[in-house]
């Protein structure tokens, strides 16, 4: 329960800051997810069950706020898991290095994006080159350049 406490407080805190603040300035139909930064890293710091229940309560929350019910929650459950799973295996690959961070959250974040088009896709019938070019790639390099400020400010 006292680690619960801490995760449940900054899901209602990225979520809200998610949708009020950084849905808001996107450029070029391109949002950053600081979301799934979070998701991140809480998998990275408590583990694989944690990252996955964090993906879930986070994700679900984004769907109700954006009618997309059970594609974000589906697709941050299942990263908050590997990724959890990953550092469960390998607690060298995530280092507090800029680059590190920097690499890994493209790779991520381009993966998350992927399925969001694709499942956004098989549900309705949107413009394809809109959703790979602004949501995909925009939002992959948006979301990396928010964790590169983030790692930046966090290691001073």
């Amino acid at each position: 329960m006292r680690k619960s406490l801490p995760i449940l407080i900054g899901i209602v805190v990225v979520v809200t800051s998610q949708w009020l603040f950084f849905g808001r300035i996107g450029l070029w139909g391109a949002t950053p997810d600081v979301v799934l930064l979070y998701v991140m890293l809480t998998a990275v710091r408590h583990g694989q069950i944690e990252g996955a229940l964090t993906g879930f309560v986070s994700g679900f929350a984004l769907d109700a706020i954006y009618g997309l019910w059970g594609i974000n929650m589906f697709i941050k459950t299942l990263i908050g898991f590997l990724i959890g799973f990953l550092n469960a295996i390998n607690s060298q690959v995530f280092e507090r290095s800029v680059n590190r961070v920097v690499e890994l959250t493209l790779l991520v974040s381009l993966t998350h994006n992927g399925l969001l088009v694709l499942f956004a896709l098989l549900q309705e019938a949107t413009d394809t080159g809109y959703l790979i070019l602004s949501v995909c790639l925009g939002g992959t390099l948006y979301t990396a350049f928010i964790a590169f400020l983030a790692v930046i400010f966090w290691r001073r």
